[in-house]
């Protein structure tokens, strides 16, 4: 073993510890780990950045902004709203939401396909008097097969491609691995259906929102009386002295009840303030103010809207602002005007201040405030509304002018006239000169953590190969299991992939995986297709842990699930991934 490929191997190693240790988020792991790999020479500088105009992150970019385009065309909407009308039984409604997210998932980001299925889904299961775990779990599982089926499906379909590219001079088509994600989908699918409800846990406290968030701890009323130091004040002043843990979810003034409190509302004398926060905190708060109590009682969220406010169940992303701080040192009532009533986790109220609470990914938070005020709290942390917003039909015209734009790059891109990063970066700019999408929402659909991570670990993932080390692994792999045939050498490499991508980020696995892959067909002198084929599949392949994709970490808090749910249905799912892929690959792509 050289330097270069010891340095390089240590510098993984330490990637994939810290992606899993979740300290640090990943894009800023990534990217400390292509400033690592520079200055140690196993990148050279001048081709630290390239990764950044990489086909392959334009590509995903690219698609990202279609996918949103077509969400804000309405075409989504009108999907959903015409078979939500259609379908009317709980197994019936079942398949239309789990084969819709895997339709959806093929054409466009699966993570925004569950995003748009998810409250639908929670809808009918209150409706239906079930618990969402029935179906989220096989909603995003469905996801995550759906994104097989095309190029543009999941971000490892377009880095396995890229390195095709760069190895034969053409990446795959368009719709070159239908044969492996249609066969996954259509077999796995059913078993999904029929066995979820005897493998996954049913979580009945998450089934209502009632249930889970009834604010108290205590909601009580307070009256401001002669002498109060709040007398004269609004929120910004004496917010950090006094309402640090305290949310000021309405008044009475003059025997009127209001929802609606500024944070420049001046309070007044013989003003009740209608306060909610655990009952250390309204201990700790009446110290402070002198004040005695006017009343307490447990309210609904129901109770808690009307004058113009609502209250909102959004979910925490992986990538979301919210993670790691509280709503105390984001300031979100003066920056937002919005108060966190409650925090839910693994389907269970965190009995704490609700300001004090450390926010994880998946975590399911209550919010109250405008309905403008919670959109923009949405958009700008980073989390996704778990209520039925509603069903926002737009013009005819627009729909089919947002649908035709991106047919339009399916059908450059399959029949292979233009290259994939040119054909949807050209559709995502069409879309915006027409006014599809305003340019804003172009730049809000970006994900930047996952384009950080990939175009930092691309140099790097050219560094395993340049340096000799995914030679070296492919070697010790074949050294495993000398002159066993092909398929076993794929299944080990899809099952090594699997491992890979349920404790770090599919695209990181991909392509930490795909060099190794090309070594071990250089070393066999086999065909490079199939090896690639199965990285794609392992990459795309993470059904054990919360942690793997992002389509499962968000389903978490509002299922209610724990880590350990995942694997149950999780292994099955994996072993039939295994059973398929394999015959299915080397059918179409022989070694």
């Amino acid at each position: 073993m050289s330097t270069d490929q010891g340095l390089i191997l240590i510098l993984l190693l330490s990637i994939l510890i810290n992606f899993i240790w979740g300290k640090f988020r990943f894009d800023f792991v990534a990217l400390a780990g292509l400033i690592i790999a520079t200055l140690l020479g196993l990148v050279p500088p001048k081709e630290a950045f390239l990764g950044f105009s990489h086909s392959a992150v334009i590509t995903v970019a690219a698609i990202l902004v279609l996918s949103e385009g077509l969400v804000r065309s309405g075409f989504v909407d009108a999907t959903v709203k015409t078979l939500e009308q259609k379908v009317k039984t709980p197994l019936k409604q079942f398949f239309f939401l789990v084969f819709g997210v895997a339709f959806f998932s093929a054409f466009m980001n699966n993570v925004g396909a569950m995003a748009l299925f998810m409250p639908v889904a929670i809808k009918i299961a209150r409706k239906n008097g079930d618990s969402p775990s029935r179906y989220l779990m096989p909603m995003a599982f469905a996801s995550l097969l759906g994104g097989m089926i095309t190029l543009v499906g999941s971000p490892p379909n377009i880095i396995i491609s890229s390195f095709r590219e760069e190895i034969s001079g053409s990446g795959f088509s368009m719709f070159e691995f239908a044969p492996i994600g249609l066969s996954l989908t259509v077999i796995i699918i059913p078993f999904i259906i029929f066995l979820a409800p005897k493998l996954i846990p049913v979580r009945r406290e998450s089934v209502s929102q009632e249930d889970l968030f009834e604010i108290k701890d205590y909601t009580t009323m307070v009256k401001l009386t002669d002498g109060c130091a709040l007398i004269g004040k609004n929120l910004v002043e004496v917010g950090g002295k006094y309402f640090t843990d305290v949310n000021v979810i309405g008044y009475v003034r003059n025997e009127r009840k209001r929802s609606r409190v500024s944070g420049y509302m001046m309070f007044l004398e013989n003003d009740f303030l209608l306060l909610e926060a655990s009952a250390a905190s309204i201990e700790e708060f009446l110290k402070k103010t002198k004040l005695s109590l006017s009343g307490s009682k447990k309210l609904t969220a129901d109770e808690i809207g009307g004058d113009g406010i609502v209250v909102s169940e959004v979910v925490v992303t992986p990538t979301s602002n919210f993670i790691g701080r509280t709503a105390r040192d984001m300031n979100l009532r003066n920056n937002f005007g919005v108060n966190l009533l409650g925090v839910a986790r693994v389907g269970e109220r965190v009995a704490e201040s609700p300001n004090r609470i450390e926010i994880h990914g998946g975590d399911v938070l209550l919010l109250q405030g405008t309905t403008g005020s919670i959109q923009e709290v949405i958009r700008e942390l980073g989390t996704l509304p778990l209520i039925d917003r509603g069903i926002e039909l737009k013009s005819t015209s627009r729909i089919a002018l947002s649908l035709s734009i991106f047919v339009g790059a399916l059908v450059l891109v399959a029949s292979e006239v233009v290259s994939a990063e040119i054909a949807f970066t050209t559709a995502a700019l069409i879309m915006v000169a027409t006014k599809v999408i305003s340019i804003q929402r172009a730049y809000e659909a970006l994900d930047y953590p996952i384009l950080m991570l990939l175009g930092s670990l691309i140099p790097v993932s050219n560094a395993l190969e340049t340096t000799g080390a995914a030679n070296m692994i492919s070697r010790q792999i074949l050294q495993i299991s000398p002159g066993v045939e092909p398929w076993v050498t794929l299944l080990m490499l899809l099952i090594l992939t699997m491992i890979l991508t349920n404790i770090i980020n599919n695209a990181a696995a991909a392509l930490i995986m795909a060099p190794i892959a090309l070594g071990t067909a250089q070393l066999l002198s086999l065909n490079p297709d199939p090896f690639l084929l199965v990285v794609f599949v392992g990459a795309t392949s993470a059904f054990m842990t919360p942690i793997g994709h992002q389509s499962n970490t968000i389903i978490m808090g509002p299922g209610g699930y724990h880590f350990g749910d995942y694997w149950r249905l999780g292994l099955l799912v994996s072993v039939l991934t295994c059973l398929i892929s394999i015959p299915v690959i080397l059918r179409f792509w022989p070694v």
